[in-house]
């Protein structure tokens, strides 16, 4: 049964059944091409999933028993020829009794942590990057009404006099003293093909990479400064030793704390890992498990990525300019996966990209730099030039690898 629990268990699976985005539908299907052998268990445990669905996404007793019998009816049909079969059954029924028990147990106590938390996760994720029809950066200040921010690069300062400053010369009032009331948080979405920097209240620097929702408030608390990333950004935290800055991503089981330093957080939806790099300073990363909590302390040069199946931190050391050029228009990579260069590339200008044969592209690894402020043309001619692929334009909005 545990061919069935690893997704069951992985956040990000049930939510691409219940909630698919297109980012989420490229990631499973990339995957699924990878681990061919996992596609049976993928389609049956989706196709039970989708089932069963409920408008809370809670199972219930009974439909913990019809998920698990759905599965056993499927096992039903190609064992029943074993002489062990009855005993198999019977394993798999507690198993998956058990393992569904855990899952809902887990549900409950994760769905009361997201209520008790001043932040609903899935704002961050409530509109689609890729749609070529939202090409403007967007400022939402509190629940206001969008403001829309047309340059590729962007700056937004939060100054303590109570303004909010768009690149420089356009000041919009805001009351940032908020005495007696829950936080107000603001949320900016930076769509594929852009970038922006944002200054906190507080003096810290949040470099924004394309394809970035990000939410904070107009005001920190007393006693934490508490944010909320999905996508990419670099951090220069301002030093306060007695309100810890918070990071929190789209997986609720990770976060990172610091009081003031220097690092980059990686945690796009559709990517199978969280990475945290840093530069200068000490960070901790958190691991928020139900029935425990671990902590990792990171030194200068340190990476620690969170495999999202895997549910682990992993740290080694690491060339940091490969994570953190990006905020200079660079793209640095050190025996990388074409595919995830190119997914970069595809964030950074806005395209779609494709592979003729995505098989072709499984095992090749790349090493070398791209100027991002090239245009897309003299970008993919120079990542071609290392490999054996040549470059289509289809039109403005799409090429293919061949």
């Amino acid at each position: 049964m545990d061919l069935y629990s690893k997704y069951i268990e992985n956040d990000a699976f049930l939510s691409w059944v219940y909630n698919p985005t297109p980012e989420t539908n490229r990631f499973w299907k990339d995957y699924i091409e990878e681990n061919p052998q996992e596609e049976e268990i993928i389609n049956v445990l989706k196709e039970i999933l989708i089932d069963i669905k409920t408008e809370d996404v809670r199972l219930s007793e009974e439909e913990k028993e019809e998920v698990f019998t759905k599965i056993l009816n499927k096992i039903d049909t190609k064992d029943k020829s074993n002489k062990v079969y009855s005993l198999v059954k019977k394993t798999y029924k507690y198993a998956a009794i058990f393992v569904l028990l855990l899952v809902g147990t887990a549900v409950i106590i994760n769905n009361s942590y997201k209520r008790s938390n001043n932040f609903i996760y899935e704002e961050i994720n409530e509109v689609s990057l890729d749609s070529t029809a939202k090409t403007n950066t967007r400022l939402v200040i509190e629940a206001g009404t969008p403001l829309l921010i047309h340059e590729k690069k962007s700056v937004i300062e939060y100054t303590k006099q109570g303004n909010v400053v768009l690149n420089e010369r356009d000041t919009i009032k805001v009351d940032i003293k908020n005495e007696g009331k829950s936080l107000l948080f603001n949320k900016l979405i930076v769509p594929f093909g852009k970038r922006s920097k944002v200054i906190l209240s507080d003096g810290s620097v949040v470099h924004l990479n394309a394809g970035t929702r990000f939410v904070f408030p107009k005001e920190f608390a007393e006693d934490d400064r508490t944010v909320f990333l999905s996508g990419e950004a670099f951090f220069e935290v301002a030093t306060n030793k007695e309100k810890p800055f918070v990071v929190k991503t789209i997986d609720e089981k990770i976060l990172i704390e610091v009081l003031g330093t220097k690092f980059n957080v990686s945690a796009y939806p559709i990517d199978p890992e969280i990475l945290t790099v840093l530069t200068e300073g000490k960070v901790v990363v958190v691991e928020k498990n139900i029935f425990n909590t671990q902590r990792a302390i990171l030194k200068p040069g340190q990476l620690a990525s969170w495999n999202k199946t895997e549910k682990r931190v992993n740290i080694k050391y690491v060339n940091t300019d490969n994570y953190t050029l990006w905020t200079s228009g660079l793209l640095y990579f050190e025996s990388e996966s074409i595919m995830n260069i190119v997914r970069k590339i595809e964030r950074f200008y806005n395209v779609k990209i494709v592979f003729e044969n995505i098989a072709d592209a499984k095992n090749i690894n790349v090493s070398g730099k791209l100027d991002l402020n090239d245009n897309i043309e003299k970008t993919l001619e120079n990542l071609t030039t290392t490999t054996k692929f040549k470059f289509e334009i289809i039109n403005d909005k799409k090429y293919v690898l061949k």
